[in-house]
Parts: structure tokens; C-alpha cells; sequence
């Protein structure tokens, strides 16, 4: 009887933590098509109050930590509007995901300011009290470095 007990309790932690992993990977799924789409402050709703935004790298706009309200108050439409003003297609071509976070790996299709550009993402999703706590960016920067600012490479000595 013991062992049966047991055993329920650990299959109902396992069926939980399924649970909140797919919670997850929807919620870090449905957050981009949401935060880009017409109404932005849309995926607001899946933030957690304390939300932290960073666009990681070695570019100008890099390594900044934007609270909730600058996330989409300022990054999206300042930054990412202006540098991408007819919008950018991401998709999904795969998710990693435990209980506290997702990894979502995405291409993008794009016409920026000067041109052609399209990059490969990771977006890093981790999760407190049910909602997206924190997201950190990684792309190429040397790419948003070159093809959005017009950076030039110079050869080092």
C-alpha cells in the first residue's frame, strides 16, 4: 500500500510538471505573434509585473535590461519598429523547455531599414507564478550590427 502511495504521489508531480511545461512552451509560442501583431499590449497580459527584457550582445541597443512598461511602451515601437518598420515574420523551429523556462529557437524573414534581413533567434523564456518573468534575446549581432546600422566590418591588426 505504501508503494502504491507512492507511486500516485510521484505520478501526479510528473503529470504537474508536464503540465506547466506545456503551459510554458504555449505561453513563450503564443508571446512574439502576440507582442508583434497589432495589439502588442496584448501579450502583456502573459507578463509577470516584475518583467525583464534584454536584447543580448555587442550592438548599441544591447544589454539593456526594459522593465514591463518600456518593453512595450519604448523597445517594441521605438526600436523594433523603427528598425524593421514592415514588421518581421519569426518561426519556430524548435523549443527546449523544463518547468522554470523555454528556449525557443526561431528564424526571421524581414525588410529593415536597409534591406534584406534576415537572422537566426533564441528567445529564453523563464516563468514565475505562472507568467513570463524574464526574456533574454540572442541573435547574431554582427548581423543587426551590418545590416540594420550600417556598421562596417574593419579588419583587426
Amino acid at each position: 500500500m505504501k508503494q502504491l502511495i507512492y507511486l500516485f504521489a510521484v505520478v501526479m508531480v510528473f503529470s504537474a510538471c508536464s503540465s506547466n511545461v506545456d503551459a510554458n512552451k504555449k505561453m513563450a509560442g503564443d508571446f512574439l505573434d502576440l507582442a508583434l501583431s497589432a495589439n502588442p499590449l496584448d501579450a502583456q497580459e502573459l507578463t509577470h509585473p516584475d518583467f525583464k527584457f534584454v536584447f543580448m550582445g555587442n550592438t548599441e541597443i544591447s544589454n539593456i535590461p526594459y522593465d514591463r512598461n518600456a518593453y512595450f511602451d519604448y523597445w517594441l515601437p521605438e526600436v523594433v519598429g523603427k528598425l524593421l518598420p514592415t514588421g518581421i515574420t519569426l518561426t519556430t523551429t524548435d523549443m527546449i523547455a523544463d518547468e522554470d523556462g523555454v528556449a525557443v529557437i526561431m528564424e526571421g524573414d524581414a525588410e529593415g531599414i536597409n534591406g534584406e534581413y534576415d537572422n537566426k533567434y533564441v528567445f529564453v523564456y523563464k516563468f514565475k507564478d505562472g507568467k513570463i518573468f524574464s526574456i533574454h534575446e540572442y541573435n547574431s549581432d554582427l548581423l543587426v550590427a551590418t545590416r540594420l546600422y550600417k556598421n562596417k566590418l574593419v579588419p583587426s591588426d
